[in-house]
């Protein structure tokens, strides 16, 4: 067997393993607009430089019909790709979006480490939904006085209530209040400097008005998410900078 005939064994070995990889990547840990925004292509760029070129690449190199300690040196690259692949699977395993979560007119994706950061457990995103990441909205309290006592609470602790687990119920049940707090055409305007509004309605069609906008934040910045009014459906990310808080 030539140099070249094994590397493109090692290839189509490793691309399998890729498209299965791919597949939880793109489907199932980072679904939609989270690929885009919350580092689902950055996990792709990992597994793509560990699996289909490193692998491949070494046996290429050390690769000689008939040379001693062949087959130690091919027992090594494949240990060597499996443990470096497996490391690259953890990180993009645990950075993957758990709960995507409406709070105060803004939308936040939250992984593992955005409820460590504040010192709070890491919720099961099963015990809301069948699919991750869960979709929730964090409600205060209807009681002015109790509100008033968990916000202080709260920011005594340094914690934002969309990291707070007591406050999350299921957003498909309040998609009529969600909805009424989206950002005015207006206010997109004027952050859209490049045009990407327009560029966003001639891919995906229909009209602005069809259409409300909400800041979205996540690991990889901070954009508009559009949601169709006729059926409350998320539909992808506008490339336009939102800010923190329209309050500022």
């Amino acid at each position: 067997m030539s140099r070249f005939t094994a590397t493109f064994y090692h290839f189509i070995i490793s691309l399998a393993v890729f498209v299965f990889l791919a597949y939880l990547i793109v489907i199932v840990w980072y679904p939609d607009f989270f690929y885009t925004i919350d580092g689902g292509w950055e996990g792709m760029r990992i597994i793509i430089g560990v699996d289909l070129v490193l692998g491949p690449l070494l046996t290429l190199i050390v690769f000689k019909a008939g040379k001693p300690g062949l087959k130690f040196d091919l027992v090594t690259i494949a240990l060597f790709q499996a443990s470096c692949l497996l490391a690259g699977i953890y990180v993009v395993y645990n950075e993957r979006p758990l709960f995507f979560v409406y709070y105060e007119d803004h939308f936040y994706s939250a992984s593992g480490d955005t409820f460590l950061r504040y010192n709070q457990l890491v919720p099961d995103p099963s015990e809301f939904s069948d699919t991750s990441p869960a979709m929730v909205i964090a409600k205060l309290p209807d009681n002015p006085i109790e509100e008033a006592n968990l916000r202080s609470i709260l920011f005594k602790d340094g914690i934002p209530l969309w990291v707070y687990k007591p406050s999350y119920e299921l957003l498909e049940n309040h998609m009529d209040q969600v909805m009424e707090g989206e950002i005015s055409l207006d206010a997109i305007r004027e952050r859209d400097t490049k045009g990407e509004l327009d560029r966003w309605l001639t891919a995906h069609g229909g009209a602005p008005e069809a259409y409300a906008f909400f800041p979205i934040h996540a690991r990889y910045g901070s954009n508009f998410i559009a949601v169709r009014k006729s059926d409350r459906e998320f539909i992808d990310i506008v490339n336009i900078p939102a800010p923190i808080s329209f309050a500022d």
